[in-house]
């Protein structure tokens, strides 16, 4: 079958004919999109952001690429480690609410099965002011088990003055 394409055609030429895969103005030749930070996760970025501008951090971390995945969490602390923001995902992940845990410290995910080598390498890092990345075993709120691969940054402002921790916190699955 040939279509007549030329300016002059009737405006029918397709209206008895059937498209299977019509085109969409040439989109499905593009890329397909990247996945877009929903609502909550918008929201979180900005607010992290705001910390850094606020703070001054001279680290650059892709939080975007991190809050894209799933319930991942970025829990902000204090040079104390007392927390001053989580994520939406952190409550996704823990059961804790932000409002629960801010000026606490992690301590309240550890429990029994927490294992101590991993506490260790993680405080000994912060003492030295430098990044750890360890699986760490938390509980929920619920009380239930969770493994948990952490990336603990020390933030320091232009000053080189350590202002901030930042912890990006990922469920791992078995």
């Amino acid at each position: 079958m040939q279509f007549n394409l030329s300016p002059n055609t009737n405006t029918h030429t397709f209206s008895n004919q059937s498209l299977r895969h019509p085109l969409s103005i040439g989109n499905e030749f593009m890329p397909h999109p990247v996945n877009q930070l929903s609502d909550e996760a918008q929201r979180d970025y900005e607010i992290i952001n705001q910390y850094a501008e606020s703070q001054g951090w001279t680290e650059s971390i892709d939080f975007e690429k991190h809050l894209k995945k799933g319930n991942n969490s970025v829990v902000i602390s204090d040079i104390n480690q007392s927390i001053l923001y989580v994520s939406s995902g952190f409550e996704h992940m823990t059961g804790y609410s932000e409002i629960f845990v801010r000026g606490k410290k992690a301590k309240f995910l550890q429990g029994e099965n927490t294992e101590q080598g991993v506490l260790y390498t993680i405080k000994k890092a912060i003492e030295k002011r430098k990044f750890v990345e360890c699986v760490i075993t938390n509980y929920r709120k619920n009380g239930e088990l969770y493994l948990c691969k952490v990336k603990i940054f020390p933030m320091f402002n232009y000053k080189h003055d350590l202002v901030n921790f930042v912890a990006l916190e990922s469920e791992l699955y078995s």
